[in-house]
């Protein structure tokens, strides 16, 4: 089974920089304006707070997320979005044997969801953890299908 959220994460390189456009516009609009911009200087305070996070939300939490299945391995690879063209330093790339993985966790935070692969090694266990915060519910149902069925195959070996 192949998956990814590449229709989700498509549009994440567009609000990135429209929020950092809006950032540098309204600390320059402020700037010119002498401090007139907002009524009163938390509501600036406040503005420029809440485009930071968010802008750090989606930088750390916009990842290409894919999953396949397919074959005698299980493939799961993370990517950046944001500057992945010119600095390719985020991406995870886990390919795993199915008769190794062992277990299988998705933690649903709040605004964040994560996925972790428990795998048998020579030293013991071994998790890898994966970022599938802008995976649909849908997919996440296929995914945990998919794993539940590997560990099901596994026990019975």
């Amino acid at each position: 089974m192949r998956l990814t959220n590449y229709s989700a994460v498509r549009l994440i390189p567009g609000i990135y920089y429209f929020g950092l456009v809006t950032l540098f516009l309204i600390v320059f609009l402020n700037y010119q304006f002498q401090d007139t911009l907002f009524p009163d200087a938390i509501y600036y305070r406040i503005s420029i707070s809440g485009i930071f996070f968010i802008m750090v939300y989606v930088y750390f939490g916009g990842k290409y997320f894919e999953y396949d299945s397919d074959g005698s391995l299980v493939s799961i690879s993370n990517r950046g979005i944001i500057l992945s063209n010119f600095l390719n330093y985020r991406t995870r790339e886990i390919e795993k044997i199915k008769e190794n993985i062992c277990d299988y966790y998705i933690y649903n935070f709040f605004i964040y969801k994560r996925l972790v692969i428990c795998t048998k090694s020579k030293k013991g266990l071994k998790k890898y953890r994966s970022n599938i915060t802008f995976l649909s519910p849908q997919k996440i149902r296929y995914i945990k299908q998919s794993l539940s069925r590997i560990i099901e195959e596994n026990k019975q070996l």
